[in-house]
C-alpha cells in the first residue's frame, strides 16, 4: 500500500511538471473512447431501428382517452355472461377426467420440428442424437400415462418438447433466430388450473393441458390438488393482478412467487392479524417520509425560508395531511410441498395491485391496466416472462372477466361482431375501423398479429393501436430485414412508413378483420 502511494506521488509530480503529457493523455483517452464506441456501436444500431411512431406518439394509453373514458362498453348483464364463460374456461381442466388430445396432437412437435431444420442455442444445427434423446424423453408409447389435476405454483412455460433448450429456424433469415424459439408454446401464470395427462421418461417434465394451450411443463413448477382444494379455490371471489412483478409472500414474509397482469387468484378470507412485516415496514417508511415532509413544509411556512426562489410565509396553507394507507387485500396463492402436493397461503397485496373480477370495462379502466405493461420487451410465446401480441391482449382483458383464446387468429374470431376487412383498400379499412371500432375494446386482427384499438388521431383520423410487435419489415435492394421495435407500443397502422425501406400500406395489407366486441357473449 505504501509503495502504491509513493508511486502515485511520483506519477502526480511527473504530470504536474509536464502539462503536455496531460494533453497527450487526454487525446489518448478520447481515442480509446472512440475506439470502444466503435467496438460497441449501440447508438448506430439504434439508429438502424428507429420507427418514428414509437418516439413521436405518447406511449401513455391514458393520453388517448376521450369524454367517454368512464362509459362502460358492456352492460352489467353482458359482463356477467362474459365472466361466467371465463370461469367455465379457466377451471375447465379440473373438470377433465382424461386427456383431450390424441397422441398425434400432443406430440405434434416431433414432425413439425425435425433436427434437419432446427438450430440450437449455439446457433449450430440440432443433431440427430440430441433430437433422438428428446423424442425418447417424451415416452410417447405410454401416452397418456396419468390423469391428475394440478395447479401452477409460479409463472411457467409450456414447451413443445421436454427441454428448456431452444429450437430456432435459420438465424440468417429475417425474422428468425433469436428470440423465436419454436419449442416455446406459451407462458402460463401462477395459479392456473392444469390437467396432467403424461409424465416424461425422467419424471422431470409433465404434459399439461390448460384452458388455452398445452405442452410440457417442469414438474417443479406445478403441484397436485385435491377435490377439496379445487372446490375451495373455485368458490371464492376472484381477484386479477393488474400490475406486473407483484411479489407474493406469506404472512411471515416468505417469498412464494410473482404475480403478473392477467393472473387470477381467489380472494382469501379476512385475516385478523396486523399488517405483515413487508407491508408494515413499507407503511411505516411511507408514513415517516410523509411526516418528515409535512414538518419541513411547516417549518418553511413559519420561518419564511425559500426553496428554488419561492418564499414561504406564515400564512401559507397547512401542511398536507398524511394519507391513510389502504389495508391490504388477501389472496390465496398455491405453493408446492416436498411431496409435490399443493399448499395454499393467504398472501397480502396492495389494493392497487389487484381488482375483483369482473371490473367494469371502461376505456379509462383498460387504459389504467395497459399503462403498466406498455414498453415491456417482446417475448415470443411468453419467453422470459415477457409477452407477445396475443398474450398481451389476453392478459389485458382478464381483469374485466373477458376470456380470450391464446392464438391471435382465434382471438380475432371470438366475439359478437366481426367485420371482415380482407380485400378492402387501406383507406377503406381505415374508414371502417374509425367508424365501427370501439376504443379500448375492439381488436384489430392481422395475419399472425393482433392489437387493441385505442381510437384515432383527431386531425388525420389515423387509427391508433396498442400491440406487442417484434418489428417492421424493411427492404433494401430486395433484401428483407427488420426495424426492431421489440416491445409493447402504441403506433399508427403505418409504423415505419417514414423510412425509405418500408413499403407503403404494408401494415394495412395484413389487416384481415375488426373484432368490434371481443369475448364470449353466450354460454352454449
Amino acid at each position: 500500500m505504501v509503495e502504491l502511494v509513493r508511486n502515485s506521488q511520483r506519477w502526480y509530480g511527473a504530470v504536474k511538471t509536464a502539462g503536455s503529457l496531460v494533453v497527450l493523455m487526454t487525446v489518448c483517452m478520447s481515442v480509446a473512447a472512440c475506439s470502444t464506441a466503435g467496438r460497441y456501436p449501440v447508438w448506430e444500431y439504434n439508429q438502424q431501428h428507429v420507427v418514428a411512431d414509437v418516439n413521436t406518439l405518447s406511449q401513455d394509453p391514458t393520453d388517448y382517452l376521450t369524454h367517454r373514458a368512464h362509459t362502460a362498453v358492456m352492460t352489467p348483464e353482458e359482463q356477467t355472461v362474459q365472466f361466467a364463460a371465463l370461469k367455465v374456461y379457466h377451471f375447465g381442466p379440473w373438470r377433465q377426467t382424461k386427456a383431450s388430445l390424441s397422441k398425434k396432437d400432443a406430440f405434434w412437435g416431433v414432425t413439425a420440428y425435425p433436427y434437419t431444420r432446427g438450430y440450437a442455442e449455439n446457433l449450430l444445427p440440432w443433431t440427430h442424437t440430441a433430437m433422438s434423446r428428446l423424442v425418447a424423453e417424451q415416452s410417447m408409447e405410454t401416452y397418456p400415462s396419468m390423469a391428475k389435476h394440478a395447479i401452477t405454483v409460479r409463472s411457467a412455460s409450456l414447451r413443445v418438447m421436454p427441454t428448456v433448450k431452444p429450437y430456432f429456424l435459420n438465424p440468417a433469415l429475417p425474422g428468425e433466430g433469436f428470440p423465436f424459439d419454436y419449442f416455446q408454446n406459451s407462458s402460463v401464470h401462477a395459479g392456473t388450473p392444469l390437467f396432467i395427462s403424461h409424465v416424461s421418461k425422467s419424471g422431470k417434465w409433465l404434459f399439461a393441458e390448460t384452458a388455452f394451450a398445452s405442452g410440457w411443463v417442469l414438474a417443479s413448477d406445478v403441484a397436485y390438488v385435491t377435490p377439496e382444494q379445487e372446490e375451495e379455490f373455485m368458490s371464492g371471489a376472484l381477484q386479477a393482478i393488474i400490475r406486473d412483478d407483484v411479489p407474493l409472500k406469506t404472512l411471515e414474509g416468505e417469498y412464494i412467487s410473482t404475480g403478473y397482469v392477467g393472473a387470477i387468484f381467489p380472494k382469501a378470507p379476512s385475516v385478523e392479524v396486523p399488517a405483515p412485516p413487508p407491508l408494515q415496514a413499507m407503511a411505516v417508511a411511507d408514513a415517516g417520509a410523509r411526516q418528515a415532509a409535512a414538518k419541513k413544509n411547516l417549518l418553511k411556512a413559519m420561518t419564511g425560508s425559500k426553496n428554488d426562489g419561492v418564499g414561504y410565509k406564515a400564512t401559507a396553507a397547512a401542511p398536507p395531511r398524511i394519507k391513510k394507507l389502504k389495508p391490504p387485500v388477501y389472496i390465496t396463492v398455491p405453493a408446492r410441498n416436498s411431496l409435490g402436493q399443493a399448499e395454499f397461503y393467504n398472501v397480502p397485496v396492495w389494493s392497487e395491485q389487484v381488482v375483483e373480477i369482473p371490473a367494469t370495462l371502461t376505456p379509462g379502466a383498460m387504459a389504467e391496466v395497459a399503462k403498466h405493461v406498455i414498453g415491456q420487451r417482446y417475448g415470443w410465446g411468453g419467453l422470459y416472462l415477457d409477452r407477445d401480441c396475443s398474450s398481451t391482449v389476453r392478459d389485458l382483458f382478464m381483469a374485466f372477466g373477458v376470456w380470450l383464446p391464446r392464438n391471435s387468429s382465434q382471438q380475432a374470431a371470438k366475439g359478437k361482431e366481426i367485420i371482415e376487412l380482407k380485400g378492402l383498400t387501406a383507406s377503406e379499412k381505415q374508414d371502417v375501423i374509425v367508424k365501427q371500432g370501439i376504443p379500448f375494446f375492439s381488436l384489430i386482427g392481422m395475419r399472425g398479429h393482433i392489437g387493441l384499438y385505442l381510437g384515432y388521431e383527431p386531425v388525420t383520423k389515423m387509427p391508433l393501436m396498442l400491440h406487442d410487435l417484434w418489428g417492421v419489415r424493411t427492404y433494401n435492394a430486395d433484401r428483407e430485414s427488420r426495424a426492431i421495435i421489440g416491445r409493447i407500443a402504441i403506433t399508427t397502422l403505418r409504423p415505419g412508413e417514414e423510412r425509405k425501406d418500408v413499403k407503403k400500406d404494408y401494415f394495412y395489407s395484413r389487416i384481415l378483420k375488426l373484432q368490434v366486441k371481443p369475448g364470449t357473449w353466450e354460454i352454449k
